[in-house]
């Protein structure tokens, strides 16, 4: 299957997309963490909103520069 490249606006707006739900996981780990949730549920949404946020900034300041 071919895949045909995105613009990047459209590229930004992906990964601005993917900021915010990256930032919406680590709110809800945050939030099962305060409330007593299963532990390991809240560390994989932490872990993976974070990572998920650190990719998206990365990818957006490489965007920025071309």
């Amino acid at each position: 299957m071919h895949s045909i490249p995105m613009g990047p606006r459209r590229t930004r707006v992906s990964l601005l997309i993917g900021l915010v739900l990256a930032v919406v996981m680590v709110v809800v780990g945050i939030v099962a963490f305060a409330v007593g949730g299963p532990p390991w549920f809240a560390v994989i949404m932490l872990v993976a909103g974070i990572l998920v946020t650190i990719l998206a900034i990365v990818r957006l300041r490489a965007l920025g520069r071309h």
